[in-house]
């Protein structure tokens, strides 16, 4: 019988094309399962949670991954 929820698919990690790249964006990722937990953009990470929460946070940044539950750190945005 076939689940009635489709399979989870990983985000994307790059954006094809160099029309549509962007230099200033970077992803952050678990350490362990390598969950998206945020994007890096202009110096200050973008963090999106259930139900609509979104935060802007400056560094550095502590967050909890909701997959494992592995404690991570960004002490500055990626180069």
């Amino acid at each position: 019988m076939p689940t009635p929820f489709p399979s989870r698919q990983a985000a994307p990690t790059r954006r094809s094309g160099a029309a549509n790249a962007n230099p200033t964006t970077a992803y952050w990722r678990c350490t362990r399962c390598d969950k998206l937990l945020g994007v890096c953009r202009d110096g200050r990470m973008h963090l999106r949670f259930a139900r609509g929460h979104e935060y802007l946070v400056g560094f550095p940044v502590q967050a909890t991954c909701r997959g494992c539950g592995t404690l991570n750190h960004a002490t500055a945005p990626a180069r």
